[in-house]
């Protein structure tokens, strides 16, 4: 688990539109002209950014199938990755025992997601609630451009294209991107004139002329700033989580390929466990998108 330099902005409860609501309990509201009232429900995801990520495909399809019964809000400590969710009306942070008063319904969400098991979560968590998940149902972060405002004081304009985040491992500054991110970062300097970005948390020296922005970005941020990159490399699970909900390609660090979900066109995932920068390079490369696929020329006859 990587570490934020600041947590979400935490109020008893927001609405979508990020409004503070007044402490009284509010009334549900009227589906239609007919007069009939819609359910409150609060929803529960288990702790943690990697289960509120993969709550979303069940949760979108949950909401489509209520929409005309229920009104959904989000109880979660990154309740803010679902701003712009389809059907999400509102978002809480705090404990649910303590806003159940305001809602008809609370449903918690169980299990703990075990790692390298994310689409048995997902696929489980629509059964919980009653759906079904379709394998094309994956999680997204929907940003918008007060997101992209809130990153400009970081100044990633100034950082060339192709411009490529790291994410070592948050708390582990022997890990191997830890380590070798200096001679990686040459490399990738060397090969592709990378621009170069680190975010997560993260031990070990930044390599140099880099940005650090470790431990300064909530979650949120993360993926805006991760949305104006070209490819993430990755040891942290979470941070490659946060990079696919916005079909950024990833080239992920570990002894084991990373269980994600299927992703959007333009988008893609590869697992390497790597010896040297050499086998991360050929992993960007194996990704085919256009500034890193090897040009080939054709031989004339001669």
């Amino acid at each position: 688990m990587f570490l934020f330099g600041k947590e979400s902005v935490r109020r008893p409860f927001l609405t979508e539109d990020s409004a503070p609501l007044s402490g009284e309990p509010t009334q549900p509201i009227l589906s239609d002209g007919t007069g009939t009232k819609r359910m409150k429900v609060l929803l529960v995801p288990p702790a943690g950014l990697l289960p509120a990520l993969w709550a979303q495909p069940a949760v979108r399809i949950y909401a489509q199938a209520a929409a005309s019964e229920q009104e959904i809000t989000i109880c979660h400590e990154y309740a803010d990755l679902y701003i712009g969710h389809p059907g999400v009306h509102g978002l809480a942070y705090g404990d649910a025992g303590e806003l159940k008063e305001s809602f008809d319904k609370v449903i918690y969400l169980r299990g703990a997601p075990q790692k390298g098991a994310g689409m048995d979560w997902m696929f489980d968590a629509a059964g919980q609630l009653g759906v079904r998940l379709e394998q094309q149902q994956t999680p997204q972060i929907i940003l918008n451009s007060f997101d992209f405002v809130r990153t400009q004081r970081f100044g990633l304009s100034k950082l060339a294209h192709p411009r490529i985040a790291l994410a070592p491992i948050s708390t582990d500054s022997s890990s191997w991107l830890s380590v070798q991110s200096a001679e990686l970062s040459r490399q990738l300097k060397e090969k592709w004139g990378a621009g170069l970005l680190y975010v997560g948390g993260g031990g070990g020296a930044a390599a140099q002329e880099a940005k650090d922005l470790r431990g300064k970005l909530t979650a949120r941020e993360i993926a805006t700033v991760l949305r104006q990159c070209d490819l993430l490399i990755s040891e942290d699970e979470e941070i490659a989580a946060l990079a696919a909900a916005i079909q950024l390609p990833v080239v992920y660090l570990g002894r084991n390929s990373w269980d994600c979900w299927p992703m959007k066109k333009g988008a893609a995932v590869v697992s390497v466990c790597p010896v040297k920068p050499e086998d991360v390079l050929e992993a960007v490369e194996r990704l085919t998108i256009s500034w890193a696929t090897p040009k080939t020329t054709e031989k004339s006859d001669s």
